[in-house]
Parts: structure tokens; C-alpha cells; sequence
């Protein structure tokens, strides 16, 4: 009898472990997902280090998804392993929500970035630091235009160096 025991539980963390590992790669897929869709240089990096801060978590209409929570051990991990200052890019998309203005400046700093040649990470912090520097300006044919201020000039090409390696 003890040895019955003893085997539907090891039987039961087979299957829970088996659960787990199941879990492990949709939440990897998940982090890759993310990676790509927000351009950073590195989605396998982000995947790993997603899949191992993810939780499933259940959303009011009953859907299942991983979550990772911006935690101090989150954002440093993917800094340090992967590069992602998760932290600057969750200010950027926040502030892009909040306002109108910043989520098109940052589109707008997309848009130069990929003309410059800048993809992946280079390229979303090159429209975090533009939409930071950039002001509205009338451009003909178009509903709203940004430009870089003359007097800002110096301190944006400063801010693209330090921040993203970018020298104009």
C-alpha cells in the first residue's frame, strides 16, 4: 500500500512537472512575440528571460495568458542579459497612451530611425529619444509633422549617443 502511494505521487509530479514544462514554451513563444513586435534586438534573450518571470494569469473574459510583472528582478534581468531597458520603454508606451502627441512623435521617430538604416532596439530608442526632443510643426499635406528644435540639436544628439549609441 505504501509503495501505491508512493508512486501515484510520483506519477502526479510527472504530470504536474510535464504541465510545466508545457508552459515553459508557449511562454517562451510569448516573450519572442513581444520581443519582435516591439523591436527589440534580441527576442530569444527576451523569450528566456519572459518565460522564466511569466505567470498564466486569467483575464474577466476567461482567457488564459502569461504575464510577466515589471519587477526590479524582471527589468535588470532583461537589461543585463538582453539589453532591454524595459523600464525606458514602458515610459515611452505610457506616455505614447497619455497622450496623442507622443504616440506619434514616437511613430514619427520610428519612421526616421528606419530611414537612417536603425532597426530592433537601436531603432526604438532612437523614436523613445526623438519623440522626447521632437515638437509639433506644420508640414504641408500632412496632418501633423515633428521636427527637432535648433536650440535642442545639441542636447538630442547627446541624449541619441548616450542612450542608444547613436551618433547623427
Amino acid at each position: 500500500m505504501k509503495h501505491a502511494i508512493g508512486y501515484m505521487a510520483l506519477a502526479a509530479l510527472l504530470v504536474v512537472g510535464e504541465r510545466a514544462l508545457a508552459q515553459d514554451m508557449p511562454a517562451y513563444e510569448t516573450g519572442v512575440r513581444l520581443a519582435q513586435r516591439r523591436g527589440y534586438d534580441n527576442p530569444e534573450c527576451y523569450g528566456r528571460v519572459f518565460a522564466k518571470h511569466a505567470v498564466v494569469v486569467e483575464k474577466p473574459n476567461g482567457r488564459k495568458s502569461w504575464f510577466a510583472a515589471s519587477t526590479p528582478a524582471y527589468n535588470a534581468e532583461q537589461q543585463r542579459r538582453c539589453g532591454v531597458d524595459r523600464l525606458g520603454d514602458l515610459r515611452q508606451r505610457a506616455a505614447g497612451s497619455s497622450s496623442g502627441r507622443a504616440g506619434s512623435a514616437h511613430r514619427a521617430g520610428l519612421r526616421v530611425a528606419a530611414q537612417r538604416g536603425h532597426s530592433g532596439e537601436q531603432a526604438a530608442c532612437f523614436a523613445r529619444t526623438y519623440a522626447l526632443f521632437a515638437y509639433e510643426t506644420p508640414v504641408p499635406g500632412s496632418p501633423r509633422g515633428y521636427a527637432i528644435a535648433g536650440r535642442s540639436d545639441n542636447a538630442y544628439r547627446a541624449e541619441l549617443f548616450r542612450s542608444c549609441g547613436i551618433s547623427r
